[in-house]
């Protein structure tokens, strides 16, 4: 053999070697760059409503990037895939189809129980576990389903608030305003809180429900509670609203106690509500003057991330997500045995508690009291 003959198949063999290496560097990437588990997230991220469905994905979006910084879930990195439902039942079915068609294994959502209970008519048909932060209705109790949420529900809440009020308060007269546009929440409140006052011997003197999206001139609806002759105004009415409402009472001179129930507990009720929600009092799923270290470190890392303190949903969502990637480590990323896992949780350690979920999905966790003082929401008591 010559040595041209020996050159050239030094050359080939460099090449083919060169190729081999080529070959084995795009094959390792491809399985270091692992397909992402997709989440769902589905709440209302626009319109005057919209804080609380934005703090609960903000924190969830928090909650995935802590989860992927310890290489995610099974070796693989979770992904939020997020859909505005619109504040509106029509628009979380639209939410949750968009979702299940993009191949979500869950859903994380909704915010508010009305758009729940519509978005369940989607994702329970199609066996897709759907998770909520904040949802608090009684009418999911004791169901058998794919729904599960880390929020108690508002029964005993608005139990125990009734005793408040009429007791601790000593009003007996007591006038509410409520939104029928998140009637399951804010009608079964009414009517929970309204059996336990009257019970106790206080009086539900005036009821004046009105639809958020409507705009309504709130003035004409407080002179109706005013007439009467309530020593006391109940709102169950988002944020915005019920700063609205605080501001507007004040205004027209009257100058009775205020009590409203956790929807409203976002920084959006002090900031629009200023002077006039000072002294308001609220029952709480969630209390985030907790000074366990990881709520602490939790609300230092949001403020930094998001330029603004969280609330109770951003906590919950962040939770929300946290619970089900340990599911979902469980299941080895896998969709098929989510629920399973969730239920065979216990004690899941969060932010500023621990709680299992029962065999319907549902947990059991302290509640609270608080008031509005100097601008922030300063905690009265704790029950469980």
């Amino acid at each position: 053999m010559n040595g041209k003959s020996l050159k050239g198949r030094l050359w080939w063999l460099l090449a083919v070697m060169g190729l081999l290496i080529v070959i084995g560097w795009i094959f390792s990437r491809g399985c270091l760059q692992k397909k992402p588990i997709f989440i769902g997230f589905a709440a209302q991220l626009t319109g005057k409503q919209a804080e609380l469905g934005v703090q609960e994905r903000n924190g969830a979006q928090l909650a995935v990037e802590d989860v992927n910084a310890v290489k995610g879930v099974a070796g693989r990195p979770i992904e939020l895939v997020v859909q505005d439902d619109l504040g509106t039942p029509e628009g979380a079915q639209t939410a949750n189809r968009k979702l299940i068609k993009t191949g979500v294994l869950a859903i994380v959502g909704h915010a508010t129980s009305g758009q729940t209970l519509a978005g369940l008519q989607v994702t329970d048909p199609a066996r897709v576990l759907m998770l909520s932060p904040t949802t608090s209705t009684p009418a999911l109790n004791g169901r058998d389903d794919y729904f599960f949420r880390v929020i108690r529900t508002f029964v005993d809440r608005a139990q125990a608030f009734a005793r408040y009020v009429y007791q601790g308060r000593r009003v007996t007269r007591l006038a509410f305003l409520y939104d029928t546009d998140n009637a399951a929440y804010s009608k079964a409140y009414l009517e929970t809180f309204r059996k336990e006052y009257t019970v106790l011997g206080g009086k539900v003197v005036s009821a004046a429900g009105f639809s958020s999206t409507a705009q309504p001139d709130f003035a004409p609806l407080i002179s109706q509670l005013r007439a009467s002759k309530a020593e006391g105004i109940f709102l169950i009415t988002a944020d915005y609203d019920t700063a609205l409402i605080a501001q507007r009472t004040r205004l027209l001179g009257w100058k009775v106690p205020l009590f409203s129930s956790g929807w409203a507990q976002t920084e959006i009720l002090i900031k629009n509500g200023g002077q006039a929600v000072e002294g308001m009092e609220l029952e709480q799923a969630y209390d985030m003057n907790s000074q366990t270290p990881a709520l602490q470190e939790f609300k230092k890392r949001y403020q930094t991330r998001f330029g603004h303190p969280p609330s109770f949903g951003a906590a919950l969502g962040y939770e929300a997500v946290r619970v089900l990637a340990a599911a979902l480590q469980k299941t080895g990323g896998q969709a098929e045995g989510v629920k399973q896992a969730l239920l065979e949780i216990r004690k899941f350690e969060f932010l500023a508690d621990t709680f299992s979920f029962d065999k319907f999905g549902d947990v059991v966790r302290p509640y609270y009291f608080c008031i509005i003082r100097e601008g922030k929401f300063a905690t009265l008591k704790s029950l469980k």
